[in-house]
């Protein structure tokens, strides 16, 4: 075991070394059966058909509103699909996607994120700890999956860096933990993969994956496909598109203060937005993401966050910080 580490040390490990960060709350969703692909595609915003066999997919599944359900990644498998859903939403995921299927569907939707357990390796030295893990099998491409063993191993984009997404029985990613900190890796609590993700300006479950925004506000514009056909929502999102006419957009706010989840942000035209997520940066200070009208979004305004009797300047920069 490695001596107790204090957050800086973790955070800086998560830009030269590696992190292993505990992803036991994330949903995981089997589905198997020849349609299962074809329920997907038909219920969500990116075009599933023809995906290759070990890849991941990232879509998301949209109410008639346009709005999000929740964003998942699909790991398509020889025997299966394997979906990752946002933090204790597998139950409902399965939910609205089993009131779809037909009854000629050939799809069959199996909860198991009790059964299995889950951890993701952060870094630039992640490749040097999945070689020890795994030697032999060779790692996987970007957005793609092998297995080792009953391990499924997938390399993912994550918080603006890349990463490998261990998912396997409980025995056996214990197993695959204890080696990795053997190898180097740190483990780093909740908070450090909630910091990554606020300066990589990425979307997070129960944040700006709600079912209050469409897709498109919250910058999921790669997990929605333009040229497939209808989904439930797409009416919706296609018209956003087109038209160039967002409602509301994501945008980074950097402020001497904490701005805080929920508060209210009045721009320079009196338009309103709202603050998202937020979370202090040894590089950046106190930062936050927020929705905000498209004419307050450009980088540069200021903008006064509203929280009980304070009135808390702010300005508005690009996402990912510092880029």
């Amino acid at each position: 075991m490695h001596p107790a580490v204090n957050f800086d040390e973790l955070y800086a490990a998560a830009q030269t070394g590696c992190v292993l960060l505990e992803r036991a709350s994330v949903g995981r969703l089997w589905m198997q059966g020849r349609d299962r692909l074809g329920l997907l595609h038909r219920m969500s915003t990116n075009d599933m058909t023809g995906m290759a066999l070990n890849t991941v997919r990232q879509t998301v599944l949209t109410n008639h509103l346009g709005r999000i359900v929740d964003c998942v990644d699909v790991l398509n498998l020889s025997d299966g699909a394997l979906l990752l859903t946002s933090p204790d939403q597998s139950g409902a995921v399965r939910a609205w996607l089993a009131r779809h299927v037909f009854f000629q569907d050939d799809v069959q939707l199996r909860d198991t994120t009790a059964e299995m357990d889950h951890i993701l390796l952060l870094g630039a030295g992640a490749d040097k700890v999945g070689e020890v893990l795994f030697a032999g099998a060779g790692l996987p491409g970007l957005q793609q999956v092998i297995r080792v063993g009953e391990v499924i191993v997938a390399r993912m984009a994550a918080c603006g860096s890349c990463g490998f997404e261990i998912i396997g029985p409980v025995s056996a990613v214990s197993a695959v933990r204890a080696q990795a900190i053997a190898a180097g890796a740190l483990s780093a609590p909740p908070s450090l993969l909630h910091l990554l993700r606020v300066e990589a300006g990425a979307a997070g479950a129960g944040a700006e994956i709600s079912s209050a925004y469409i897709p498109l506000e919250v910058g999921l514009w790669p997990a929605v496909s333009f040229s497939k056909g209808c989904y439930i929502g797409q009416e919706i999102i296609a018209r956003m598109e087109s038209r160039g006419r967002l409602a509301k957009t994501l945008v980074g706010l950097q402020s001497k203060l904490e701005l805080m989840p929920g508060a209210e942000l009045v721009a320079p035209d009196a338009t309103r937005g709202i603050v998202t997520s937020s979370a202090h940066s040894a590089r950046f200070g106190w930062i936050a993401l927020a929705l905000l009208k498209p004419a307050s979004a450009i980088p540069g305004t200021q903008v006064i966050a509203e929280q009980g009797a304070e009135r808390i300047p702010a300005q508005v920069v690009p996402i990912p910080f510092g880029r």
